[in-house]
């Protein structure tokens, strides 16, 4: 059990790394977008480091389990890195461990920070995603992609019984 954690952490370090790596190279590309492409492209690094991360050589199981293994961990990392983006009370410590201080008036902080500005970020990446088109006249519409991912979404909320946290 130990080796397979250990192996975790060499697995997660290694997208660290690269997610780092690449955010510095390329400053502007979607930093989600390249944590994707870096946890797909360190699949096939799971699949064959058996004998370098635990020592002993697996089975095709085996082998399947590392590669899972490390896709978790690659959404794991996407959803850590996004947290500080989607969750507002999250995005307020920040703003909080970034100011001056570590300390805004809730003035300052509405300033930083508004549901204006968070609805606007979040349709900015819409935009960018290709989920949404907004016409000249402010019109927010789906795009082909956009009512696929929100059927998706939608199914998967009704299969678990999620209801809205609002």
């Amino acid at each position: 059990m130990t080796a397979l954690a250990i192996a975790g952490l060499a697995l997660l370090s290694l997208q660290v790394l690269l997610v780092a790596l690449a955010a510095a190279v390329r400053p502007g590309a979607n930093i989600y977008v390249t944590i994707v492409g870096v946890c797909i492209l360190t699949a096939p690094v799971a699949f064959m480091s058996d004998t370098i991360l635990l020592g002993q050589t697996l089975g095709r199981d085996g082998r399947i389990f590392m590669t899972l293994i490390n896709l978790a961990l690659g959404g794991f990392l996407f959803h850590f890195m996004t947290l500080p983006d989607r969750s507002v009370t999250l995005r307020i410590l920040v703003e909080l461990l970034i100011a001056p201080g570590h300390a805004l008036s809730a003035d300052a902080l509405r300033r930083r920070y508004s549901v204006a500005t968070m609805i606007r970020s979040r349709l900015d990446q819409l935009t960018a995603a290709q989920f949404i088109e907004i016409a000249a006249d402010q019109r927010i519409t789906l795009t082909r992609k956009g009512l696929w991912f929100g059927r998706f979404v939608t199914g998967g909320r009704r299969l678990f019984g999620i209801a809205s946290a609002n």
